[in-house]
């Protein structure tokens, strides 16, 4: 059995009509870009965006995401075609090949730029990086609407890049529920580790973030290491971290993809049960290792909402429905092994 618990907002009302349940090269390090933005976004409600009529014209709207190799984006991708069918729009998706992949992201902007598309949704491989190609879209009219990983503040301001607005959840937040997850699920301390995402990306400085606030004084980390949000470089780094710490007796990974290769490591050195692994997106994979008890715990942020209000919130926006600017943030929940 699972618990669940929501951060914030009714999730019976943002769930309304949101469709079916959820069924390279290395970008260059940079420091934590701080998680939010330097003045604060107006805030968006759900009922703004339902309020959204049908498109007045048949946009074309352009939804690139960092790959399809991580299930957290297949809800998404779902969402955003249903939704902008809905209103009349015309979508298209677009996939980097890895989520590290964000040169070829830098190329797939421009290559929507140049078919002529309205809007251009992104979740950016890199916060600063992808900037000045999203500036260049801007300039030829294109809107611009950030998804699940936040843009940083500072590059976007010095670019001036100015976005449509923001769709996604308060990673640092979401860093503190899974710290008081691994906290529940050790209640007599101990050491832990942190499997974190690519260094400099906002959602994975803002989600190891949290997660130290969260454990500090309680919990001691010991070790941090990148697994890149992948399975693979998690799953060794995992075992250098286990092969390090022998008393270790927990691990958090900043997204499930990470997790998978952590628990393998910790079932291969026969300390399955004995190791807390708290993970991060509740993908198809996480759920049947909660059930079993292998994931303690994961964070469900609703990547299928982002995908259904950044299309509603582009089609407001171009039709004058919304204003410019602004942010909607979905909800977080703990989801637990019981």
């Amino acid at each position: 059995m699972r618990a669940r618990f929501i951060g914030g907002i009714a999730l019976a009302a943002l769930l309304a009509g949101c469709g079916p349940e959820k069924p390279a090269e290395t970008p260059p390090a940079s420091p934590p870009t701080g998680g939010q933005p330097a003045a604060a976004a107006p805030a968006l409600t759900q009922a703004d965006l339902d309020a959204v009529p049908k498109a007045t014209k048949d946009y074309k709207i352009a939804l690139i995401v960092k790959t399809k190799n991580n299930p957290f984006f297949i809800p998404m991708i779902h969402e955003f075609e249903e939704t902008a069918k809905q209103l009349g729009a015309v979508p298209e998706v677009q996939a980097a090949a890895q989520e590290s992949s964000y040169e070829q992201q830098v190329a797939l902007v421009q290559a929507e730029v140049g078919k002529g598309v309205q809007a251009i949704l992104i979740t950016p491989a890199d916060s600063k990086a992808l900037v000045p190609a999203l500036k260049q879209a801007a300039d030829k009219g294109v809107l611009i609407i950030n998804l699940d990983n936040r843009l940083d503040p500072a590059t976007v301001k010095s670019q001036g890049l100015k976005l449509g607005g923001y769709v996604g959840a308060d990673n640092e937040a979401g860093g503190k529920q899974a710290g008081a997850a691994m906290i529940e699920a050790l209640p007599g301390g101990g050491d832990v580790a942190v499997i974190e995402g690519i260094r400099g990306v906002d959602n994975a400085e803002t989600r190891k973030r949290g997660f130290e606030s969260a454990v500090n004084s309680k919990l001691k980390v010991v070790d941090e290491q990148t697994g890149n949000w992948e399975t693979d470089a998690a799953y060794g780094k995992a075992q250098a971290i286990l092969a390090k710490h022998p008393t270790l007796a927990g691990i958090f990974c900043a997204n499930d993809n990470m997790a998978l290769g952590a628990i393998k490591a910790v079932d291969e050195a026969g300390k399955k049960g004995k190791i807390k692994v708290v993970g991060y997106d509740n993908i198809p994979a996480a759920k049947e290792l909660l059930q079993s008890g292998a994931m303690t715990a994961t964070i469900e942020q609703h990547p299928d909402l982002m995908g259904k209000y950044g299309v509603r919130m582009a089609v407001g926006i171009l039709d004058g429905k919304v204003t410019s600017g602004g942010e909607f943030l979905v909800p977080l929940e703990t989801i637990k092994h019981k």
